[in-house]
């Protein structure tokens, strides 16, 4: 029932977060403009997108394991430019990191350019000297406008990487289905992800489809990666065994940290890393010498800086895994039931 609740949670955020992205959307159709030449519409478009997400990325998310190259100040600037806003395209394109998936020059190029429209524009006009008895004709200056380039061209080494990619996902898939893990959200994820990245590679139209492919290949293998196997159920006796005093004087000792210890357990295996984390990490403070406590807490930092590409949960993860060898010799590594094969191959490097 609690599975079922949380899954139902997290359909209703899906759906929220889904009506009030609408930044991507904006984005997505100011390129669509930006590739018509139609500036008026690039620099409306992309100024919606800013004011729903300002911080561009090489890999934003839009939403769950998509992810877009996302320069939205690049394309105003050169909308600007076009335009004539001269000092607003500066702006733009001095704070932008560099073109998106559509390349519509450098930016050192188009900063140069609009300074030099600018400087014209302040620059008065001369004036004729009297003792001319015919005025001199000035031509004017053509200065070709930015040129949109044609939808640049598919990159055949790219194109292998991203089919690469699939393929290797597609293993992890079946190597998570083999180890009896289908019941798992992560299995699920792996899944829907994995459809998704075929779905792409096969329409790619540019080398930005084929990246964001890669992305959605990659996040698939991560997912079937965690994806743990469902372990029986034990049918409990009819018939308790007498308690002794020991044994009630351990449950009276550890029964705070039995309660903590299955709420963690229980988010961990249901793929709530970043609930988990923390409450493995209260833990250890409560039990520091418990192996078994260290390896979950190490298992549970590494896929939550897997999930969200964070590099400093992944290196704490390493300082806990070592911590549990420390304290536990274990003989073949971590229990194949309860950690995945990328963990277990993770906690094996940990020295």
């Amino acid at each position: 029932m609690t599975r079922r609740v949380s899954i139902a949670a997290l359909l209703l955020l899906l759906s929220a977060t889904t009506a009030f992205g609408s930044w991507y959307d904006d984005y997505d159709a100011g390129l669509a403009a930006a590739r018509k030449g139609q500036w008026s519409a690039v620099a409306d478009k992309m100024s919606k997108a800013i004011a729903g997400n300002a911080n561009e990325n090489n890999k934003a998310r839009t939403y769950g394991a998509i992810f877009i190259n996302y320069h939205p100040y690049y394309y105003r600037g050169v909308a600007n430019l076009n335009l004539g806003r001269f000092q607003q395209s500066i702006t733009d394109l001095e704070k932008t990191s560099g073109a998106g998936e559509l390349d519509l020059g450098r930016v050192e190029d188009l900063i140069q350019r609009a300074k030099t429209k600018l400087d014209a524009d302040n620059t008065p006009e001369p004036v004729t000297p009297p003792k001319q008895t015919h005025p001199v004709v000035i031509p004017p200056v053509n200065t070709p406008p930015v040129v949109v380039p044609a939808t640049p061209g598919i990159d055949p080494a790219l194109r292998q990487r991203a089919q690469s990619a699939v393929g290797a996902a597609t293993q992890r898939v079946n190597a998570a289905q083999q180890r009896r893990a289908t019941a798992s959200p992560q299995y699920q994820q792996a899944v829907s992800a994995l459809a998704d990245a075929r779905t792409r590679v096969a329409g790619a139209r540019n080398n930005g489809d084929l990246e964001q492919a890669i992305a959605t290949a990659d996040n698939a293998a991560m997912y079937a990666d965690s994806a743990a196997a469902q372990t029986a159920a034990v049918t409990p006796s009819t018939t308790a065994p007498p308690t002794t005093r020991p044994s009630a004087a351990v449950d009276a000792v550890l029964g705070d940290y039995q309660a903590a210890l299955r709420r963690a357990l229980e988010a961990y295996f249901a793929g709530d890393f970043d609930v988990s984390t923390p409450q493995f990490e209260q833990l250890t403070r409560r039990l520091p010498g418990n192996a078994w406590v260290w390896a979950f807490y190490g298992a549970s930092q590494y896929s939550l800086g897997a999930f969200e590409l964070n590099e400093q949960h992944k290196t704490e993860a390493m300082a806990s895994f070592k911590k549990a060898r420390r304290l536990r010799e274990w003989k073949g590594g971590l229990p194949e039931k309860y950690f995945s094969k990328r963990i277990r191959g993770v906690f094996d490097r940990a020295r």
